[in-house]
């Protein structure tokens, strides 16, 4: 079997990792720029809307606009 793999209807590249093929994708680890009332909502949410807040960083969604 070979290492890596790259399928053309999709895209992407797999790596081979015991018996199964996992896609090689990467994160966007940048952490978005807020400006005072970004910073402020963003606090709301932390202080007073906890599961709102933790949805919206797992599903990887702004804060800003939702």
């Amino acid at each position: 079997m070979e290492k890596h793999i790259y399928d053309e209807k999709n895209g992407l590249s797999y790596t081979l990792h015991g018996d199964y093929y996992l896609p090689d994708l990467a994160l966007n680890e940048e952490e978005p720029i807020y400006g005072k009332y970004g910073m402020l909502r963003k606090q709301f949410l932390k202080e007073h809307r906890l599961a709102k807040y933790q949805y919206l960083l797992l599903t990887g969604r702004e804060i800003l606009y939702v």
